[in-house]
């Protein structure tokens, strides 16, 4: 039996002799709404498969159900930094959430971090921000070429004067420093 996916429907055909035409032709025996990913028992179109025809169905729609786990899986792991961002994002807007709903979003966040670590991904370590960086100059002191008000220099705090540890070792041979 041959499945095929046609339209909106998956058909299942069947090649059967034609003494008339002399060759096989194909026939359509069932059909399935396309996104289908299990047999119903009241599929009324379904009667006229054989045993071996229904098993070869159970399978490519069993095929079908793992390639479409895998696949949203796939996509989970790609887009959740976009979730989070927006979740974040949302939140800090105002969002207002129902405490079970924080609840779940708290118990889920200590899953990934918890399936993070198994899977071998370490916490990256957090950055410490920057510096400000320096203001540029005001408009007035690009067109004047001179400061618009003095610039106050850093105070640096003079250093402690050291100890010497031995004054014996700076006196010259003849006794005297």
């Amino acid at each position: 039996m041959q499945i095929r996916e046609q339209g909106r429907k998956i058909q299942c055909i069947r090649t059967v002799y034609d003494k008339a035409i002399g060759r096989g032709r194909q026939v359509v025996v069932a059909t399935l709404p396309r996104w289908s990913t299990s047999l119903m028992p009241s599929e009324d179109g379904l009667v006229q498969l054989t045993d071996a025809e229904r098993e070869q169905l159970e399978a490519f729609l069993a095929q079908r159900r793992a390639d479409a786990e895998e696949s949203n899986s796939r996509y989970t792991a790609m887009s959740a930094s976009s979730w989070l961002a927006t979740l974040a994002k949302s939140i800090k807007e105002g969002q207002q959430l129902r405490p079970e709903q924080a609840e779940a979003i708290w118990q889920g966040m200590g899953e990934v971090a918890k399936s993070l670590r198994k899977a071998g991904y370490a916490k990256p370590k957090a950055t410490r921000k920057a510096k400000p960086a320096p203001t540029p100059p005001a408009p007035q002191e690009v067109a004047t070429g001179e400061p618009s008000a003095p610039a106050a220099k850093p105070v640096r705090k003079p250093r402690a004067a050291k100890a010497t540890g031995n004054s014996d070792a700076h006196q010259t041979e003849g006794g005297q420093s």
